[in-house]
């Protein structure tokens, strides 16, 4: 690689810009181990940079490491704070293979329910499915489905518990976490009992939230 830079010691501000750039260029061909391992060297002095992750983000989506290139993205989203760099971030996000970004499901997510105070037994007086909203103030897709979801809010108050998650709320990082929330919007759909049965990531349109709702509610009649 040309004008290689050094990454023992403290990696500059403007050094790390500068190997961004370096790697910004070349992502239409193969990144080199040696390149990439520069790169990941130079982002451990600085963990917490939204260009820094969105770089080895996209390095490790260019060899097709897509884990990786979800969890560095991820990191560029939450650091980023709704920059451009967050903006970019979360499109290359969206654009993952789906068994990559899919949030957490099944049986182990009542857990998570339950420190929420949203598991309960089936049947119980005032149990009701919940849908929870993963968005940001700054993302588009979540701004269009937000009409969305207000329209079946309205539909859907009777049966249905609605709740929005920012983000951007250094309070939500652990609950992201654990439901392993990568994009924004990615949408949640909880049974009674706190299990997630199904989500949607992404904005396609009211047909995936109905879907979604459709399946909550229907376990719930069994």
């Amino acid at each position: 690689m040309r004008n290689r830079i050094a990454v023992s010691g403290t990696v500059s501000l403007l050094a790390l810009s500068l190997l961004c750039l370096q790697f910004s260029q070349v992502w239409a061909g193969t990144v080199t181990k040696p390149a990439l391992a520069e790169l990941v060297k130079a982002v451990e002095k600085t963990p917490e940079s939204a260009p820094a992750r969105l770089a080895l983000g996209e390095a490790y989506l260019s060899s097709k490491d897509f884990q990786k290139a979800k969890e560095n993205l991820r990191l560029a989203v939450r650091f980023g704070k709704g920059n451009a760099i967050s903006q970019k971030a979360n499109s290359l996000l969206v654009g993952l293979p789906s068994a990559v970004v899919k949030p957490k499901t099944g049986p182990q997510t009542r857990m998570i329910a339950s420190m929420l105070g949203l598991g309960r037994v089936r049947g119980m007086e005032g149990a009701k499915p919940t849908v929870i909203d993963f968005y940001a103030s700054w993302a588009q897709p979540c701004k269009q489905l937000s009409g969305v979801m207000d329209k079946f809010k309205t539909s859907y108050k009777d049966k249905v518990k609605f709740m929005r998650v920012d983000v951007d709320d250094p309070g939500s990082e652990s609950l992201l976490d654990q439901y392993e929330v990568s994009p924004v919007p990615t949408v949640v759909f909880l049974n009674e009992e706190g299990e997630v049965v199904s989500y949607s990531v992404g904005f396609s349109g009211e047909n995936s939230v109905k879907e979604g709702l459709n399946k909550i509610l229907s376990a719930n009649a069994k």
